[in-house]
């Protein structure tokens, strides 16, 4: 045990602390409660010390008796993540806030990391936002950034002490000194300065509606006193008998005094109402289906048709808020610590390292959805608190669209889906009314002129029922690639040692472009490379010269030997 001097309203106290007041137990031993089941109340407290040690045989069934007891080794082993922001967070905050007791006139009843004011009379005065509601901290490789709905609520405390002057009650002038009235007078909410919702006493429940962009939210609380000062004073005061003969005049003052305390804390408004998407069909493919969806927020997952999904990397964890592990009563004379009665939870998102993902079943052996890519900014990984036992990726996408695709779920599937946001609670349905169509083509592939070496072939690349040229994309031979002109064509030089030339023409992916089109490929001969009339007409001349020579020799040589070496001559 440490002793540490304290000084309260001009006095000092010796008070017996013992030991790190947020050291005690992370999971509060007066839970599970407020309808929140024990199976789920032990994982919520991801910031609890875990032990690494337990073994595979400490979750089998004969030693665990209940989801409770699983739950409970569990949460001792490691932390848990939620798919979902949980709505046990909020149920357990509801019921939690209601336990706070403020102190007497004399004593102030606060959260070990509240911060507190004094003033003349008003002592260790505070409010202290117990929580933002729905909302979720997302942790980012700059740092974290706290999300909350364009409609929530944000709980608040406030506490204080009034300490008066002591009374004066010897000799000829005396004072006396007591407290009339006091009250927590006003809690306001404002945002950005803007009073939007007022209530009164030590803790209430502060609405908002219809927030945006990036807003600090402000509980300011205004502390009222009504002192009686009385003033005594004898004219005729005895100093040897210290008593007064005649009569006392008394004046009397009722001092009033105000204290005004503040808390704030900056948040991001989650919009999901700009998510937007195009629903997609294929004209040589009546049943594939596909979809764009522009989430334009960070997202947890989009519902495409029951318990069909796509889902993203952001996952979440909860765990108790700091400086609420212990509570402190503060008076005049002294301070005294005890477990908190008092223990907000916080909802925090992270990215995991595993990709988005579809994590439904399969429909006959297919899958039921397919993510053709999902798309944003690359981030590198974030810093997750030291006693959090959960790894984030190392790089991720944070990805605010996606392309979906479907052979097996019925037409109507991609006729609207529903974005859900990372904050609890909070969702957006988009409408998929108007489908784009990636319509099919022709590949034309024709050979301008050709020679020994070199081809030029020009490719065309047209709708397949329109005629229509089309002016995206590029063609494709061998290993070389060209882009169409605004009429649909290509020029590439190929190797006319090739006798058969294979092209494809290569759309932009159907979700980049809000015209798509289909691959195509085509095929055409190199035409033979005969050699022209003047150069054959060379190749015989210089044929003849290198042999006319020889044929003499030959023949020269034969006729030296009387015909003995060819048979050519005959020499009698």
């Amino acid at each position: 045990m440490s002793t540490t001097a304290i000084l309260v309203g001009g006095v000092t106290a010796q008070t017996g602390l013992t030991g790190n007041p947020d050291n005690s137990s992370a999971i509060p031993e007066y839970g599970p409660a407020y309808g929140v089941e024990n199976s789920t109340f032990q994982i919520l407290w991801s910031e609890d010390v875990d032990d690494g040690n337990l073994s595979v045989d400490d979750f089998e069934g004969a030693n665990v008796s209940s989801d409770g007891e699983f739950a409970t080794r569990l949460a001792k082993s490691t932390d848990v993540s939620f798919e979902q922001p949980p709505d046990a967070v909020e149920t357990w905050n509801d019921g939690d806030f209601e336990g706070f007791s403020p102190g007497g006139d004399d004593e102030s009843v606060h959260p070990n990391g509240a911060s507190l004011e004094d003033d003349e009379y008003i002592k260790d005065a505070y409010v202290e936002i117990y929580a933002v509601q729905p909302s979720t901290i997302l942790h980012e490789d700059n740092g974290t950034t706290q999300y909350v709905a364009p409609d929530g609520d944000v709980l608040a405390i406030s506490d204080y002490r009034v300490l008066l002057p002591e009374d004066d009650t010897s000799g000829s002038e005396q004072e006396e000194w007591s407290l009339t009235e006091t009250s927590v007078d006003s809690i306001e909410l404002k945002a950005d300065g803007e009073t939007i919702s007022t209530d009164d006493g030590h803790q209430t429940t502060l609405s908002y509606q219809d927030l945006s962009g990036s807003v600090e939210l402000t509980v300011e609380a205004e502390i009222t006193a009504t002192i009686k000062h009385v003033t005594l004073d004898c004219p005729d005061w005895v100093v040897v008998d210290r008593v007064c003969e005649g009569l006392w005049s008394e004046e009397v003052d009722h001092l009033e005094r105000s204290k005004t305390v503040t808390a704030s804390r900056d948040v991001v408004v989650s919009q999901l109402s700009e998510s937007s998407g195009t629903r997609v069909e294929f004209e040589a493919d009546d049943d594939r289906m596909g979809a764009v969806i522009n989430a334009n927020s960070t997202w947890s997952t989009i519902d495409v048709d029951g318990d069909v999904q796509a889902r993203s990397n952001w996952w979440f964890y909860t765990a108790g808020k700091s400086g609420w592990h212990t509570m402190v009563t503060r008076t005049a004379t002294e301070s005294t610590r005890t477990e908190s009665s008092m223990r907000p939870l916080q909802v925090h998102a992270y990215p995991d390292r595993e990709r988005p993902n579809v994590p439904t079943q399969s429909i006959a052996g297919e899958n039921s959805l397919l993510i053709e890519e999902a798309w944003g900014a690359e981030q590198s990984s974030p810093s997750l608190p030291a006693n959090i036992d959960i790894d984030p990726a190392e790089t991720y996408v944070d990805a605010d669209s996606i392309a979906l695709s479907s052979t097996t779920l019925e037409g109507e599937a991609f006729d609207e889906v529903t974005v859900q946001g990372i904050v609890q609670g909070q969702s957006q349905t988009v409408s998929l009314d108007e489908p784009q169509t990636v319509r099919e083509t022709n590949l034309t592939l024709s050979v301008l002129e050709s020679n020994s070496t070199r081809a030029t072939v020009r490719a065309e690349v047209t709708e397949n029922t329109t005629g229509n040229p089309v002016s995206t994309g590029q063609v494709v031979i061998g290993d070389q690639s060209t882009p169409v002109n605004a009429s649909g064509m290509a020029v590439l030089e190929v190797s006319s040692s090739l006798s058969l030339v294979r092209g494809q023409y290569v759309p932009q992916e159907w979700w980049h472009t809000d015209r798509p089109y289909a691959s195509a490929e085509d095929r055409t001969k190199l035409p033979p490379n005969f050699p022209e009339f003047r150069t054959l007409v060379q190749l015989a001349l210089v044929t003849l010269l290198w042999f006319v020579p020889l044929a003499a020799a030959v023949f020269g040589f034969d006729y030296l030997t009387r015909g003995t070496f060819l048979g050519l001559t005959d020499r009698q």
